[in-house]
């Protein structure tokens, strides 16, 4: 009975086809293309993300136009908050900053004077002038006499007597 059971083994053994795979070899491939896939994806994500990351950057550096305030008179100090369609906000202290290409509502404060409001279109690669009026301000502060400055040097002290807190040491030593 061994014999038969032997004999039949090597038949089947025999008769199978020289091109057929065996089981065993059958999962041994599949892990072979698991593991390719793998270390392929592995290889892949991060130089997609690094392609992302300078497509990102590139566009952030180069796809902008740039905003120039004009003003008759020198400035000392400049504010500039630009505001865009979705409401966020950018602050700059220079008369020539980048923004991206859109439309834009500027405020500009020049010397602490009042702000004002402008509108702007961004262009891609030109420069949108913004002229500001810095004359009227400038003249008001100069035609306000010597008593009103010293009383408001007086309203400015007291504003900061009520705005110092027990914790801000150093508003203590300014008076």
């Amino acid at each position: 009975m061994s014999n038969d059971v032997k004999d039949k083994e090597s038949t089947v053994v025999k008769s199978s086809a020289p091109n057929m795979v065996s089981p065993a070899k059958a999962d041994a491939s599949k892990i072979v293309k698991a593991k390719d896939t793998m270390s392929l994806l592995a290889t892949s994500i991060p130089v997609i993300g690094f392609i992302g990351t300078v497509a990102v950057w590139a566009a952030t550096n180069y796809y902008v136009g740039e905003v120039e305030v004009a003003t008759e008179k020198p400035f000392t100090t400049l504010t500039v908050k630009a505001f865009d369609k979705k409401g966020q906000e950018s602050t700059f202290h220079t008369p020539r900053f980048q923004l991206m290409p859109g439309a834009y509502h500027l405020e500009v404060q020049a010397d602490n004077g009042k702000p004002q409001h402008v509108d702007a279109t961004v262009v891609f690669q030109k420069v949108a002038t913004v002229a500001v009026n810095t004359s009227e301000d400038n003249d008001q502060s100069s035609n306000t006499g010597t008593d009103s400055d010293s009383q408001s040097a007086e309203n400015i002290s007291a504003e900061n007597q009520k705005k110092r807190r027990w914790w801000q040491i150093w508003r203590r030593s300014e008076n």
